[in-house]
């Protein structure tokens, strides 16, 4: 959590703030209806991954984390960095031989090794420790070390790495998400600056972590910093079964604390909004 004492809300180092701002992007605001309901099972007795329909949450249909979208609406320099799976979920999720070495629901993606570098305080109460759990499910994109479009599972039978996927043959190249001071030639931000194709660059992590919010770290108890609102639940935060607060994971903040990755409605996929800096003075005490 972000040290009490490290400086005021104004300058947290939440890498939120530019993205945000950026409001000429309409499809991160945007908050599509009718939302996607839950699945329907595949087979008696299978439990299949669900999406709830959370009234006044937008869709993750349409949104940045929509590959085919961004693919649909991208030049054809785009469809040939990024393979076209024809379905929304697979980029993450897949039904059958997911992932167990990530904690998140029947994760779809190779897991992230680092090595990170972490932020760090003299004044901060608790440390952080190595990203795990469901930020690395997070981090397996936006640190840049593993292509977009790289899946355990592609749709077809088998793995079907090789595709075709309904009918469309594999990319050339596999892009990551590099800014293009890092050219390897295989970078996402060759062009996503804001000028070619919109600005990600405040969504390139990397693998130096010492610039953004800490994760992975125990929330601060009153014992130990005063300055800390207590959540009502000091296992899962304030969010309990709702998507729209700040959730602690086992007691600790990670990536999906702050973010909804299902929903655009606040960007960057807040779970709450900046204004009058409402999402951080959930938690710190100002």
């Amino acid at each position: 959590m972000l040290d009490a004492r490290a400086g005021s809300i104004g300058t947290c180092p939440c890498r939120v703030r530019q993205w945000a701002s950026n409001s000429s992007d309409a499809r991160l605001k945007d908050s599509m209806t009718p939302k996607l309901t839950v699945l329907g099972a595949v087979a008696p007795g299978l439990a299949v991954l669900a999406i709830a329909s959370i009234s006044g949450a937008s869709s993750i249909v349409g949104s940045r984390h929509d590959i085919l979208s961004d693919l649909a609406n991208g030049n054809s320099i785009m469809r040939g960095t990024i393979n076209n799976y024809g379905e929304i979920c697979v980029y993450c999720h897949t039904p059958h031989s997911a992932s167990t070495s990530i904690d998140a629901p029947l994760w779809n993606r190779p897991t992230p090794s680092g090595p990170y570098t972490l932020y760090s305080s003299s004044t901060m109460d608790t440390a952080p420790g190595n990203p795990g759990g469901v930020s690395l499910a997070c981090l397996s994109c936006h640190d840049g070390t593993i292509a977009v479009d790289a899946v355990l599972n592609a749709p077809g039978g088998g793995a079907n790495l090789s595709g075709p996927w309904y009918g469309v043959s594999q990319a050339s190249k596999h892009y990551k998400m590099v800014d293009a001071t890092v050219h390897t030639g295989g970078e996402c931000g060759q062009c996503h600056t804001g000028s070619w194709g919109h600005d990600a660059r405040m969504s390139y992590l990397g693998t130096d972590l010492r610039d953004d919010h800490p994760i992975a770290m125990a929330y601060p108890t009153p014992a130990q910093d005063p300055d800390f609102n207590q959540p009502p639940d000091p296992d899962r935060g304030w969010g309990g079964q709702s998507s729209a607060d700040i959730k602690l994971y086992s007691g600790k903040v990670e990536c999906p604390s702050c973010h909804n990755v299902h929903d655009p409605a606040y960007a960057p996929f807040l779970r709450k909004p900046l204004a009058q800096s409402g999402l951080c003075l959930t938690c710190h005490v100002k």
